[in-house]
């Protein structure tokens, strides 16, 4: 049962401090004025990484670390989502470094405002250094609600994505994987999602800078490239199989 009226920020993390501490440092004060509790999975990160989350961990009382032994990379998403206590749950990349004001809220707004709504993500920046792994603007359809709000309809990423309770209950738990690390967890929900009539969308304009990219990842290859490594081989057939879907689907919906 979500406690009402608090929203669950998620971070998974693994080996990229200077990232991650940007990260923390922009949720909080982009997020001074929600009701939240942030949870920080840490995949068995080095010295530096735990001895940061040890302090900020001492400096916040919203904020909560789980120090788990080994490195299952995005199984974590599940686990922290099932301790989470949100009515609103938010799961962030720890390569998100920037978040814009009151971001939270109007995700939340879009969620009350568009009926069916199961799955937004924010924007993102898109610069010299980062494409912030969204695909070019003509793959999305834009429909405008009113008020400021408009929310493209498309290849939907899972960077900074917030999923409501209620709706979890009815689609699912997010997915979790055996044998890798790295998967498309976020296509996958999308898709069980859109199944039981629940749109996902990104908010338009509402941006975050998602470090992403080989620019920001120099001093953290290993990380890259076990990340490319399980999402290429070891989860290949599913990739493609969730690919095929999803362009059927935008197809569908742009004529």
């Amino acid at each position: 049962m979500g406690v009402q009226g608090l929203v669950s920020i998620i971070i998974i993390t693994h080996n990229r401090c200077e990232l991650l501490k940007k990260c923390i440092s922009s949720v909080i004060e982009s997020a001074a004025n929600v009701n939240k509790e942030i949870i920080v999975w840490d995949n068995n990160s080095d010295k530096e990484t735990i001895e940061y989350l040890e302090e900020v961990e001492k400096q916040f009382p919203f904020l909560k670390v789980i120090y788990n032994k080994e490195n299952i990379g995005v199984n974590a998403k599940r686990k922290v989502f099932d301790l989470s206590k949100g009515g609103y749950m938010i799961g962030v990349d720890d390569d998100v470094i920037k978040f814009p004001d009151e971001w939270i809220q109007k995700m939340m707004n879009a969620f009350r405002s568009v009926d069916r709504l199961g799955y937004l993500s924010l924007d993102v920046v898109k610069d010299e250094f980062t494409n912030g792994a969204k695909p070019p603007e003509s793959e999305y359809i834009e429909i405008n609600y009113g008020n400021g709000l408009t929310l493209q309809f498309g290849p939907v990423g899972g960077w900074c994505f917030m999923i409501p309770r209620y709706v979890c209950k009815k689609v699912g738990k997010l997915r979790q994987c055996k044998k890798i690390i790295f998967f498309a967890e976020d296509s996958d929900y999308i898709i069980r999602a859109e199944m039981k009539s629940f749109k996902s969308a990104i908010l338009k304009d509402v941006k975050c800078y998602h470090a992403t990219g080989e620019y920001y990842n120099k001093d953290y290859k290993e990380v890259l490239d076990k990340k490319m490594q399980d999402w290429y081989a070891s989860d290949k057939d599913f990739h493609k199989f969730v690919r095929k879907i999803r362009c059927s689907i935008y197809k569908f919906f742009k004529h």
